[in-house]
């Protein structure tokens, strides 16, 4: 028994969804910037923007997954320019794209945001997204003890420096190994991340989506290796682990985030030698230890 085929649900979704937008938009007349950007700020908006079309320009914001959408009226780019520091009037003169990070001041807060503006001769738009606020690498892991580091630093200067990295609970994977290189290494070693799926941590490091086909990441893998990065950090969970081999070309220390239920073989005819594991208990604290994968207890 089948209702409609995919393509015409998806269809009629997008007919409905679209409906209610216009809707959204036509109970409302114009309003003033002030008045629309005091309404992103109570939704708490991840995200939100401006798009300017000839002499129309709409705000708009993310609202738990709903866009909102609002007209403005009045002289929008000066009220813009008063809330901003520094202002877009002096970030985009001239220019069809840049980004630059500001101050947001609105109801007597300071807002941390970033922006990026694309133009062309049609018009323009803003995308703003807020920051959140930096807080120390110490303050948010336990740092691993002196005897790991040393013993890492070590691996690095001889070249042997080829990690598997297990973790507990397995979300702290994500969280904590773009940020290896800060912790284990001299920061001002050129490090990449390289991950699978959509996730807020890669926006702390510079970082590499991978396609969505795992048959497809061993070759995407093996193109970095022209830019001769100091550090990997991969998390690439899934597929038959023949992009291990591959990952470890890219830079002269590398982290490969591992399942425990996973089997180390490949890591080992990848050559990787070594395991570095981390938990974290009920309190936050993370536990440390870094051990051969040939049976030998180096480190703890």
């Amino acid at each position: 028994m089948a209702l409609a085929s995919g393509g015409a649900i998806r269809d009629l979704i997008r007919q409905v969804y679209a409906r209610g937008t216009a809707a959204d938009e036509e109970h409302h007349r114009p309003v003033e910037l002030a008045d629309a950007m005091d309404a992103i700020l109570a939704d708490a908006a991840p995200r939100f923007g401006i798009s300017v079309r000839g002499d129309r320009s709409t705000a708009w914001w993310d609202d738990r997954g709903t866009i909102r959408r609002r007209q403005l009226s009045g002289d929008w780019r000066s009220s813009l320019n008063a809330m901003m520091m520094p202002g877009p009037a002096e970030e985009t003169s001239g220019k069809l794209r840049t980004q630059w990070e500001a101050e947001l001041y609105r109801s007597g807060s300071i807002t941390p945001i970033e922006i990026d503006f694309i133009a062309d001769e049609s018009g323009s738009e803003f995308l703003i997204k807020p920051l959140a606020p930096a807080v120390p690498l110490e303050e948010r892991f336990t740092p691993p003890p002196e005897g790991i580091v040393s013993e890492i630093r070590i691996l690095a200067r001889s070249g042997r420096a080829r990690f598997i990295v297990v973790v507990g609970p397995e979300d702290l994977g994500r969280d904590i190994l773009p940020h290896l290189p800060s912790l284990l290494l001299d920061p001002s070693w050129r490090s990449i991340y390289v991950n699978a799926q959509d996730q807020s941590a890669a926006e702390e490091a510079f970082s590499l989506r991978m396609p969505d086909d795992p048959q497809t990441w061993a070759s995407e893998i093996e193109a970095l290796r022209a830019f001769r990065f100091d550090v990997v950090t991969v998390d690439l969970s899934g597929g038959d682990k023949g992009w291990a081999g591959s990952a470890l070309d890219i830079g002269s220390v590398a982290f490969l985030l591992w399942q425990e239920s996973d089997d180390v073989r490949p890591a080992i005819e990848a050559g990787i030698r070594w395991r570095l594991r981390i938990d974290k208990d009920a309190d936050g604290h993370l536990e440390w230890s870094l051990e051969s994968l040939l049976g030998r207890d180096e480190s703890s």
